[in-house]
């Protein structure tokens, strides 16, 4: 009994303190135009990856050669490989960094956890997603899903890793005004 009792204390003191770890998004683009809807598509991508939502929330281009078993297989590895910590809720911490790629219009979120005073970890799962521009509005050319085994460790740089342990800025307060009072009109005699 004993024994079974400082087990359980040992793991609720590695999960207490691995409770203190950061949720983080690496984002990474070089999408010039319609930015704001690649991002978002990718986002929406790996939610369908996730079984969040279906397929058909997302655009695919005529030109892609994506098909039904390719994106399950896809969706069963960024599931095996995303990380637990990661509630996917929102809370992660957005990290931007630019690439440079002139022949294809890509959008790389890469979500991720760190532990605390730690810069590297290999607790990722990267969606890599191609867009089609071609037409009015993007269209998804192409998914691909990353992990360790093919990009090894991440290291974050001591800005990103600030950027994650700084509490966000609160938006400033607008102070509240009156609004103009309208002349009085002049009565007529």
């Amino acid at each position: 009994m004993k024994t079974l009792r400082a087990f359980l204390l040992i793991c609720s003191l590695f999960i207490f303190c691995e409770s203190f770890g950061q949720n983080f998004i690496i984002q990474e683009t070089n999408v010039n135009k319609n930015l704001t809807q690649c991002v978002n598509l990718a986002k929406k991508s790996a939610l369908v990856l996730l079984k969040k939502q279906t397929v058909y929330t997302i655009p695919f281009s005529t030109k892609s050669t994506l098909t039904a078993v390719a994106i399950t297989k896809l969706s069963e590895k960024f599931s095996v490989v995303f990380p637990k910590e990661n509630t996917g809720k929102g809370d992660e911490r957005v990290i931007e960094r630019p690439f440079a790629d002139e022949r294809n219009q890509i959008v790389k979120l890469m979500y991720g956890f760190l532990t605390k005073d730690q810069k590297a970890t290999t607790n990722y799962a990267q969606v890599v997603v191609y867009f089609d521009n071609s037409g009015t509005s993007p269209t998804i050319h192409d998914i691909q899903v990353k992990n360790k085994a093919d990009l090894g460790i991440i290291t974050l740089t001591t800005r990103e890793v600030l950027k994650l342990t700084e509490p966000e800025p609160k938006p400033a307060a607008k102070p509240t005004t009156k609004p103009a009072a309208k002349p009085a009109a002049k009565k007529k005699k």
